[in-house]
């Protein structure tokens, strides 16, 4: 679940983080910076792969997530949220109190994140042997995920085995920094068929600039992508190449989950049979809509607008 909070430049330096990533902080630590807050932050389902399969049910693709919430009433309001957004669900229940993020954002719309994992950090490959892949065409799987790593392995091996690709999105430079030798080893061996990755996480991937570091990614999966923030996303499958600009916005509000529902844009797009480019305006579109409200949950007006003009 995250937490949402506007909070100004000195709350973050106060808190010893670095500014724009995302920290693992125990619950006690959590509940001090909560504890610091001017005001009450507002609660919204979370989670980056879950953020990107919402987006992907409201754009007509059939999606499931698997997770583990905890046994208490905001794992009872998470899970009644993502069924009523359409998703199909393979909960199972931990011991510790369902994850949650603390995603604090500053007046420059950039967001930085304090993760306490929860139950989810329970996961475990033997959760595994209850979940089912037959009639599954893509696993998606989040960077923070690593955290977990026997976990992550164990999801892309029963995928590997079932011959279903696998789409990762790195989604922190904290996390590329920290797996980086992992995840270069995953995509040497051909295991990743898909990598999405911002400008400052393609760096520290490859340790060089976006176009290069498309073109290393792209010799290693079937598609490749490197997002650019306002300057929209390069993408590569195979020898197409494809230059997408990033739709204008009014005012950015908050830029919490537009990683996300770009990747539902552009798989919802591809899920179509759409081509590259066409694919990856979807995915601008999405994100446009998500960075102009607080939070990754985009109301039902911004969904009518994106199926008007999709």
């Amino acid at each position: 679940m995250d937490l949402l909070s506007h909070v100004d430049d000195s709350f973050i330096t106060q808190s010893g983080r670095p500014k724009g990533g995302m920290t693992l902080v125990d619950p006690p630590v959590q509940r001090d910076l909560l504890a610091k807050l001017s005001s009450s932050p507002s609660e919204a389902p979370g989670g980056s792969a879950c953020n990107t399969l919402v987006g992907l049910a409201k754009l007509g693709s059939k999606a499931r997530f698997l997770g583990k919430r905890g046994p208490d009433e905001r794992g009872d309001r998470l899970e009644a949220s993502l069924r009523g957004a359409g998703l199909e669900l393979s909960l199972v229940r931990g011991t510790q109190d369902t994850g949650c993020v603390l995603s604090a954002v500053t007046p420059d719309a950039q967001r930085t994140m304090f993760t306490s994992l929860g139950a989810s950090a329970e996961f475990a490959p033997s959760d595994l042997a209850q979940v089912s892949f037959e009639g599954v065409g893509l696993v998606y799987i989040e960077g923070y995920l690593l955290f977990n790593t026997p976990f992550f392995d164990a999801v892309l091996d029963k995928a590997n085995h079932a011959g279903i690709p696998v789409a990762l999105d790195c989604g922190s430079f904290d996390v590329v920094q920290i797996f980086r030798d992992h995840i270069r080893n995953l995509l040497g061996a051909g295991r990743i068929s898909a990598l999405l990755a911002n400008e400052d996480e393609s760096k520290a991937l490859t340790e060089t600039d976006p176009e290069p570091s498309l073109e290393w990614i792209s010799q290693h999966v079937d598609l490749a992508v490197v997002k650019l923030g306002a300057r929209g996303a390069l993408l590569a499958e195979g020898h197409k190449r494809a230059v997408v600009p990033a739709a204008s916005v009014p005012k950015v509000v908050d830029t919490t989950g537009a990683g996300d529902l770009w990747a539902a844009g552009l798989f919802a797009g591809l899920d179509r049979g759409w081509d590259l480019s066409k694919a990856g305006h979807l995915a601008g579109s999405v994100a446009a809509e998500v960075i102009q409200v607080l939070g990754a949950q985009i109301p039902e007006a911004g969904w009518d607008r994106i199926h008007r003009a999709a």
